[in-house]
């Protein structure tokens, strides 16, 4: 208990911080963009503004292209609890995510995510299941040792040229199958911190590229300080359609 209650403190600790940086680094989203093109745009976000506003209640909606399809997804940040599961995390707290895609919310996902209490600029993937689309079933459920990195928006690995080497244990546990576990590698680069992209939601300015190559595949991520994650190229196109940040500064 006391151990949880450790990991339950900085964790707050650390979300509280990327908040209130949040707060005093950028405009408020729902009167104004960070980094909207157009007039009356804001400028560039500070570098200490999070680059993935981290806070329960926070949520992001895509258009998602596939194969020609057009489906939309949302993800949404809820409470912290415990990561529970098979992993080497599962007594730890972690923050339950939620992405549904389409109009059944069967066919999701469930992840525990939360900033590194040491760097909370840098958010990490503990815990993750899948669900079938037709019959909303557990199909997968894989964890990562150490947690696997879901974006790091720290000033040395958000600046041009910054480069990287990701290294974590994944084991998968398909329904009906034996787990396997593998050691994977992602290298990440980052390709701008200043470009301009358009979205759905509209034109964003002083956008920061990143590139992750591993596991046989490339994706490339656009985020923006205050915002989150813009755009995400590989197996699919995700792009910003709209965007909710309901938790405020303490």
């Amino acid at each position: 208990m006391r151990y949880e209650t450790t990991i339950a403190c900085r964790l707050a600790c650390a979300v509280a911080l990327a908040t209130s940086l949040a707060a005093c680094g950028s405009v408020d989203p729902q009167t104004s963009t960070p980094g909207a093109g157009g007039d009356g745009g804001a400028g560039a976000p500070g570098a200490d503004t999070p680059l993935l506003p981290w806070a329960s209640g926070n949520s992001w909606r895509y258009r998602v292209t596939k194969d020609g399809e057009v489906t939309e997804k949302t993800t949404t940040i809820g409470e912290l609890e415990p990561i529970s599961g098979t992993g080497p995390y599962a007594e730890e707290l972690a923050y339950h995510v939620t992405t549904s895609k389409g109009v059944d919310e069967k066919d999701r996902t469930e992840s525990w995510q939360a900033p590194d209490p040491d760097e909370p600029q840098r958010i990490l993937r503990y815990r993750e299941q899948s669900f079938g689309a037709i019959t909303g079933e557990l199909q997968l459920e894989e964890h990562w040792e150490p947690a696997k990195l879901h974006i790091d928006g720290s000033v040395e690995r958000s600046s041009k040229g910054a480069s990287w080497l990701e290294k974590y244990e994944e084991t998968k546990l398909e329904v009906g199958l034996p787990p396997t576990s593998h050691e994977q590698r992602e290298v990440w680069n980052v390709i701008d911190d200043d470009e301009t992209i358009e979205v759905p939601m509209g034109t964003f300015e002083h956008v920061i590229h990143f590139q992750k190559a591993g596991s046989g595949s490339t994706k490339n991520y656009w985020y923006l300080r205050g915002i989150g994650k813009l755009k995400e190229t590989g197996s699919q196109t995700e792009e910003l359609i709209d965007y909710s940040l309901e938790a405020e500064a303490p």
